[in-house]
């Protein structure tokens, strides 16, 4: 008879589960894993090690897990004798002299334990410690190397085009990269050829966050009908170009060993993981490209939770695919034990949990999570499939790979583009015999060719393109273009036939570039070239020939623009709620604050700013900790909620405090919306911390208010120039619409519980002025000090905060850029020069 845990049977009626004995335990088949990651089990002894992979896949089996997923690749570097990628230091950095990954599969399956290979995706190195490889034969080396502009063309770029060499604690690669996509799939088909595993399970098959990557051969690509043929927009191509990619991998292996379970471990939110990190994990499942899906879901909450409605969501959108919910230790050995029936209760099929090493001490757990051996469970498309999957490659007449061809088949509307191998890949292809069409603007057409394919089987269809086009360059439009004194110009030059191996700028003004690979033209006009007609002269070579487009772009002086009012309070009755919550209404700050005061309404109790009517918060922290902080969100406010902001707008508010010293810092959230400024702008979004550089336990450090009694305060938060430290995000601040909403104002604690009052008033977005650092309307001898404190000299990077100054955007702060300060210097209270 089992036996069920007191402590799950307890929290689960409490938590509204009805537990079934006869299903508790798991005697119906399930998917039971741990993730043991590449820091868990290496050592450079090899006794030593062999021991630590021995004792983890039998304390395993001995708890009745039957899967593990075992880490064998982390940057580029790797745990087996790869052909191409090096030894990782963590086991040494050269060559043990025996086959960790063989030995790890042999101690797995003589311990009954299915082995899946864990394997990171898109990242290049791991960036946190600061130190470059040692092995100057790393990939790094070769591709990712921002300090070496011909070795970083695989490199994440920020919104800005620049190589953004750290994020997350990763050098990441661009998603949106052929060449990568082939490399990285060779990496992983090099394990299924030669190692007996049962799965391949991705991890970081994703970017650090909704900044990346504009890079320029992505960038090329998304303009480019070719390799965009659905006009999909900055984000949707992004995700796009990982879903290709998982769906061409998941091709390929089937192609070898159909048994084989692809697995990923995904962001915990399928809503909005498609447009944060560019990760549309169920898209993969629907469309056949995944065997099971193992969001990471690690925080707390049973039945009712958003938890519970998280994994509902994952189980309702993967069409029938596996769903394995991802558990980390930090709630307890109770509350794992709960999710895991909860998991079971929902219809998932199984759990695994990160990591093994934390389960030092957990006897409970272990002892009590499965009490008898099961198996993974079955796989019907795999078992009794009723599909069938084409792939082949894509080459010219020299037989080298075409890149970006399109190819599509008479069942479908969809179009597989070939990717920097030539490979492309149709899933899910019913039983029948199909007409396959492919085309590339830079080659002659090809006749259609057929395809019989059978439910279960894989079937290879090559494709050879007829002779090769020479380039046209298509027309830009409208001519003349026109550009803005002191934004940058960007021009992404497409063909119209052919292929460039190169671009070149033969005619233009100084400081004009064009990228060689991408076709991306970009300048950054100066206030003396107001009023001018500028032309541009390109050129695109190939073996094939070459073509010469010319343009003109007019110069146009910066346009007039007017402050932005959020709100000045003045419309509402004394005591409404208008745009900020209650400082205890957010979950972040509860755990903070003391139960009174808990107050956010108009008042007319003091002078106010302008007008007669200002805004009130109270609040009191719970102790003198520097984890201390108060979250006033607009989320849902009452009158003005979620107000749309202009990233490029500086953010300026009027503060009164009275006593006490706090730290302010800005929440903007990144929803990309296009509403109109101040308007619902969404709640859909990861946050940053305008005003602040670090946290303290999630406490932003932001700027600090000193007392003044009786006195107003005016204090701005500049997007483009202020530090900025993630929340929910990744520390960048960006949207393709380049708008988000202000999602908190956040009050961190200084040295004293309060109670505090904060009144607030003329909450504005003053115009994006060049030059007018101190955001007061006018370009004085006020701003020349910003200017010269932040003056670097060519070819000397620029100091924090000075971005504005750097006006014609090439990374410095110069004479040149003096020249920009000084076409906009008129003086106090006078319109900027340069408008």
């Amino acid at each position: 008879m089992m036996r069920v845990s007191s402590v799950l049977l307890a929290l689960a009626v409490a938590g509204g589960v009805t537990l079934h004995p006869t299903v508790l335990w798991g005697q119906d088949p399930e998917f039971r894993a741990m993730w043991v990651t590449r820091f868990e089990w290496p050592h450079a002894d090899r006794a030593t090690c062999q021991a630590k992979i021995d004792s983890v896949m039998q304390s395993l089996a001995a708890h009745h897990f039957n899967a593990v997923f075992f880490q064998i690749r982390g940057q580029c570097d790797v745990f087996y004798p790869s052909p191409e990628e090096v030894w990782s230091p963590l086991i040494g950095g050269a060559d043990p002299g025996w086959d960790p990954l063989a030995y790890a599969i042999s101690a797995a399956h003589a311990a009954g334990i299915e082995f899946h290979a864990y394997i990171n995706t898109h990242t290049c190195w791991l960036a946190s410690g600061g130190a470059l490889p040692a092995n100057l034969n790393h990939l790094f080396y070769k591709h990712c190397n921002a300090a070496d502009p011909a070795r970083h063309d695989w490199l994440i770029c920020d919104s800005q085009g620049d190589p953004v060499q750290r994020a997350g604690g990763y050098v990441w690669i661009a998603p949106g990269i052929p060449d990568f996509q082939a490399y990285w799939r060779r990496q992983v088909m090099y394990v299924v050829r030669n190692y007996d595993v049962d799965g391949v399970h991705f991890d970081r098959i994703r970017t650090p966050g909704a900044s990346y990557s504009y890079d320029p051969i992505s960038q090329a690509r998304l303009a480019n009908s070719q390799s965009n043929p659905n006009a999909l927009d900055f984000a949707a191509w992004t995700a796009d170009q990982t879903t290709r990619l998982v769906r061409d991998m998941y091709a390929e292996i089937m192609a070898v060993k159909p048994q084989i379970v692809v697995s990923a471990a995904v962001f915990p939110n399928p809503a909005t993981a498609p447009t944060g990190v560019y990760q549309d994990s169920l898209v993969w499942a629907q469309t056949g490209g995944m065997d099971m899906l193992v969001p990471m879901m690690y925080s707390t909450g049973g039945a009712g939770s958003g938890w519970d409605t998280t994994l509902q969501a994952w189980l309702a959108g993967s069409a029938g695919r596996h769903v394995v919910a991802g558990h980390n230790t930090n709630g307890g050995v109770a509350e794992l034990l709960a999710q895991v029936e909860l998991t079971r209760t929902r219809g998932g099929q199984g759990n695994s949990t990160y990591s093994y090493n934390s389960f030092t001490g957990w006897s409970d757990y272990l002892a009590e999570v499965y009490q008898a051996a099961v198996p993974t469970p079955g796989m019907t498309w795999k078992s009794n499939p009723t599909t069938g999957i084409v792939y082949g490659y894509v080459r010219d007449a020299q037989g080298m790979p075409v890149v970006d061809a399109q190819v599509s088949w008479s069942g479908s509307t969809y179009k597989a583009l070939s990717s920097g191998d030539g490979l492309y890949s149709f899933l899910l292809v019913p039983p029948g015999t199909y007409t396959v069409t492919t085309s590339h603007i830079g080659y002659d057409p090809v006749s259609p060719a057929q395809v019989t394919v059978a439910a279960g089987t894989v079937a290879r269809l090559d494709i050879t393109l007829g002779s090769l086009l020479p380039p046209i360059i298509a027309a830009v439009s409208p001519d003349p273009d026109s550009a803005v004194r002191g934004r940058e110009y960007v021009c992404q030059l497409t063909l119209a036939q052919g292929i460039a191996d190169s671009w070149s700028l033969l005619q233009g003004p100084s400081g004009a570039t064009v990228d060689s690979v991408s076709g991306l033209v970009r300048w950054v006009p100066m206030p003396s070239d107001s009023g001018r007609l500028v032309a541009f002269s390109v050129r695109a070579s190939s073996a094939a020939g070459d073509d010469e487009a010319t343009w003109n772009v007019q110069v146009e002086s910066i346009p007039a623009c007017e402050t932005f009012g959020l709100t000045g309070f003045e419309e509402y009755s004394e005591g409404t709620r208008v745009m900020f919550r209650n400082p205890r209404y957010s979950g972040s700050s509860v755990p903070h604050l003391a139960p009174t005061p808990d107050v956010s309404e108009v008042t007319e109790a003091i002078p106010a700013f302008g007008g007669g009517k200002c805004y009130m918060l109270q609040w009191e922290y719970l102790d003198t900790s520097l984890q201390r902080w108060a979250r006033v969100t607009t989320a849902g406010g009452a009158y003005i909620p979620n107000p749309t902001v202009d990233l490029n707008r500086p953010i300026r508010l009027r503060l009164r405090l009275d006593s006490g010293r706090l730290r302010l810092a800005v929440g903007i959230r990144e929803t990309g919306t296009t509403a109109d400024l101040g308007a619902d702008g969404d709640r859909v979004g990861s946050i940053e911390f305008l005003g602040a550089a670090v946290t303290v336990d999630g406490a932003p450090q932001g700027v600090l208010i000193e007392p003044m009694p009786g006195e107003w305060q005016t204090f701005t938060f500049d997007p483009r120039n202020d530090a900025i430290v993630e929340f929910t995000g990744d520390g960048v601040l960006h949207t393709p619409s380049g708008k988000g909403t202000l999602e908190c104002l956040a009050f961190s604690i200084v040295d004293g519980v309060g109670p505090y009052t904060v009144y607030l008033d003329e909450i504005d977005l003053p115009c994006d002025v060049p030059g007018d650092f101190d955001h007061d309307g006018d370009v004085d001898l006020s701003d020349f000090g910003h200017f010269q404190r932040c003056f670097s000299g060519p070819g000397n990077p620029f100091p924090d905060g000075c971005r504005s100054a750097d006006f014609d955007l090439d990374g410095d702060v110069d004479g040149l850029d003096f020249d920009g300060y000084r076409g906009c210097l008129h003086g106090a209270n006078l319109p900027p020069g340069c408008w």
